[in-house]
């Protein structure tokens, strides 16, 4: 039994240190939450995805740190989703205009952070299942959920955003 334990336990080892971290920057994102009814408890995403290039090789984690700045002060704080299915093909989504869809609450969406507002900033660290998904394609939407926000409607921008990959077995 001795013999079998101890040469697993290093391979386990040497495994687990064959991974490498290093950091990316994202586009900025913005979306557009419309003070329009019908879309209280909906996640609302802009029409176009962040594309970028994807990392290659295996993604074992994603974490993604940057601001979220609104175009006018909050003292809230907003529920943030990812999801890398296009709002455009899915029939849970209602179209704005164009510009933005409001996504009922499912399975391509992923839970990845909140942003705890007290004025027109907030500072993000996300991380979560279908944002590692999207990191890994190269494409994703990015999204808040509607609830409590001000009459008149509001614009988010997810900015200076950077996300630290970690690759591996």
């Amino acid at each position: 039994m001795r013999r079998v334990f101890w040469p697993l336990v290093a391979l386990a080892g040497l495994l687990a240190a064959c991974s490498v971290s290093f950091t990316i920057p994202l586009p900025d994102q913005t979306v557009q939450l419309p003070a329009l009814g019908g879309t209280l408890g909906r996640v609302v995403y802009p029409a176009q995805a962040q594309s970028f290039p994807p990392p290659g090789g295996v993604l074992k984690d994603v974490q993604v740190t940057g601001t979220l700045e609104a175009s006018q002060p909050l003292f809230l704080t907003l529920d943030l989703y990812a999801r890398t299915k296009d709002p455009a093909q899915d029939e849970n989504c209602l179209a704005l205009g164009g510009y933005a869809y409001a996504c009922a609450l499912g399975p391509e969406d992923g839970p990845i952070g909140r942003a705890s507002f007290a004025g027109t900033s907030a500072p993000l660290s996300l991380k979560g299942e279908k944002l590692t998904q999207g990191v890994q394609e190269g494409r994703l939407w990015l999204g808040a959920m509607v609830q409590g926000l001000p009459n008149g409607g509001l614009t988010l921008t997810f900015k200076n955003l950077k996300a630290t990959l970690t690759l591996g077995l």
